[in-house]
């Protein structure tokens, strides 16, 4: 979700919301300003360099956004004014510089049927100022300026080379802008000069290709999928065959190595089973092995400058890692950080040696801390809203209902600090996705409506993730359906509890989340005084045509799994069933919001 064009929207959901005003009983400390939650966050990203040297960091101060590298004392050594970039992430090049990627829109071809896209971009700038700032790709003259593809760094010889996916460009003067492929090609770009070359070759279409890049940096495996009937097969790096078989939405990746890198690691979706596997094959061909077969998956730990898995993280927080030094490491962080409601460990040095971990939730707007695993010592390099913090910061926990039809739903609940929590107005947040999940953590959307006397109920509805594919999978065919029903069930519950009076919410949501809304109010009605939508999607069939004309793909058969065979997408969609203009402002950065008021519901 793009923060800058949703702080220019604060201000307009505001006024919607103001239909009705909670703040009858005043707090007995001063109430931070709206833009205060807003505002970019003081520190968006902190990554620490391989060795432990350094830590560079996105940042905002005032108006401006900054990448700050500081030493091992803290002290400010370099920084680059980025400006409005929509900076995406940060990575070390060794000790020598900070590789930027972000993205812009661009124009296209006149070979395709869209005049512009969003492009990704990428920057090296070194700490010695007398070096150049490198552009991939930019210089490149049968290269598209444009990244398709990001497959690591690494340390080749004395070279520091970065792996990106590309499209080829024509050699001659009548189609230099024409690309050669349907899909992107494999790139190694020395990082000190720009200098690319092309070591990995697209697949005849539809045909697609990804790659795992080594620790030496040769191509140590790929994955190749067929996007028409879903035939997929992993091949090592002499193009050897070791895994194959059919997933007809396309949910096959390739993850990388094991710890030793004996073995490729791939997930593959089990149509039969409802669920998703991880497999491990060995990297000289034999029989696939099911891993983590009894863990729910929240995220995969890497070895830095490397592809090698070292362990996973559940959705509980509880680590697998293969490693014991480096499970220690890690614990132990963790363990440290037990005050906090969520940690996460961002970053960490090749030993394991330097840590850079993430706190949020109650009583912190978000804390970033360099954590020298040795002796434990941390410190504090950055938070993300000084101006939020403490009792100014509204009461975060998980709050669990039946829905309708009795399954169970977690829904994160942010309160209101310094008000009883009884009868309070609320507000239905649903996350975009809608593939994705809340948690307990400081929300700035959330905690910036608590802070005004609303009670704020983020339900993680059937559809989400967090929770296994089990939960993913019981909202196929259900937008706009008993994916709807969970969050007005989520008010419902509320109300039974005491905390919410029914009478007095408003359902709000960009993306997915705006979609939401507007059927709040639309497909469902009479229950929310109001909607508010940032960037929703309120024609389904619009929105889904380009994918469902074309032939039988995993794209197509991925749509009929979420949306259903049968679907009848113009009752899906809120357009179809307005029956009162929409209300519609649009902030100086295009972000454009929706709201049906009570007044005049359609």
């Amino acid at each position: 979700m793009n923060l800058l064009w949703l702080r220019a929207s604060l201000a307009a959901l505001f006024s919607v919301l103001c239909l009705f005003n909670p703040l009858a009983a005043q707090q007995s400390f001063p109430r931070p300003p709206i833009e205060a939650y807003g505002a970019l966050p003081a520190v968006e990203e902190a990554i620490v360099s391989p060795n432990g040297t350094y830590t560079a960091m996105l940042t905002t101060t005032g108006a401006e956004r900054v990448v700050v590298v500081l030493d091992q004392t803290g002290k400010r050594i370099k920084q680059l004014v980025v400006g409005d970039a929509k900076v995406r992430d940060i990575e070390w090049v060794g000790e020598e510089a900070v590789l930027l990627l972000r993205s812009e829109t661009g124009r296209l071809p006149t070979q395709y049927i869209e005049s512009k896209a969003e492009f990704w971009r990428g920057n090296v700038i070194p700490l010695d100022d007398n070096r150049p700032v490198i552009s991939i790709f930019a210089e490149q003259r049968y290269i598209a300026n444009a990244i398709t593809g990001y497959y690591g760094i690494r340390r080749v010889g004395d070279r520091w080379i970065g792996y990106f996916g590309g499209f080829r460009k024509g050699s001659t003067s009548g189609d230099r802008d024409r690309m050669l492929d349907r899909a992107p090609a494999l790139f190694a770009v020395d990082l000190a000069t720009g200098d690319a070359k092309n070591i990995g070759l697209p697949n005849s279409w539809p045909t697609v290709r990804t790659w795992v890049i080594d620790d030496a940096g040769e191509i140590g495996a790929r994955l190749e999928l067929d996007v028409q009937y879903g035939n997929w097969q992993v091949k090592n790096g002499e193009g050897a065959t070791i895994a194959k078989g059919r997933q007809p939405k396309g949910e096959i990746s390739i993850l990388g190595f094991d710890d030793d890198a004996s073995d490729i690691i791939y997930s593959v979706f089990d149509e039969g089973a409802k669920r998703r596997r991880r497999y491990a094959v060995p990297v000289s061909e034999g029989e696939p092995r099911e891993l983590w077969s009894d863990i729910a998956i929240n995220r995969y730990v890497y070895q830095p400058y490397s592809r090698r898995i070292l362990g996973v993280r559940d959705t509980q927080g509880d680590l697998d890692v293969s490693d014991p030094a480096k499970r220690s490491a890690i614990a132990e962080t963790l363990d440290a950080f037990s005050f906090a409601s969520n940690v996460r460990i961002e970053s960490f040095s090749n030993g394991f040696d330097t840590l850079i971990a993430r706190t949020s939730g109650n009583y912190d707007s978000g804390t970033w801390y360099r954590v020298n695993t040795a002796d434990g010592k941390r410190s504090i390099v950055g938070m993300e809203r000084p101006a939020v913090q403490g009792p100014a910061i509204g009461k975060v926990s998980t709050f669990t209902y039946e829905a309708q039809d009795g399954l169970e739903i977690r829904g994160i609940l942010t309160l209101p600090p310094g008000r009883e929590p009884k009868d309070l107005p609320a507000v239905i947040l649903p996350h975009g996705g809608p593939t994705a999940h809340d948690v307990e953590a400081f929300d700035w959307w959330a905690q910036a409506f608590a802070s005004r006397g609303y009670a704020v109920l983020q339900p993680n509805f059937r559809g989400s993730t967090g929770r296994g594919s089990a939960f993913v999978d019981a909202g196929d065919g259900e937008w706009g359906r008993k994916m709807q029903t969970d969050k007005s069930d989520g008010l419902a519950a509320l109300a039974e509890a005491g905390i919410a009076d029914p009478k007095r919410a408003c359902i709000v949501g960009a993306s997915y989340g705006g979609y939401a809304a507007l059927a709040g109010v639309t497909l469902q009605q009479g229950i929310y005084r109001c909607a508010v939508s940032v960037n929703g999607v309120t024609d389904l069939k619009q929105m889904l045509r380009p994918m469902r004309g074309m032939a039988r793909s995993v794209v197509s058969r991925s749509i009929e799994q979420q949306f259903g065979d049968d679907a009848d997408f113009n009752a899906l969609s809120p357009l179809r069933w307005q029956s009162a203009p929409m209300r519609r402002s649009c902030s100086s950065t295009g972000a454009t919001i929706q709201s049906f008021p009570l007044s005049n519901p359609p």
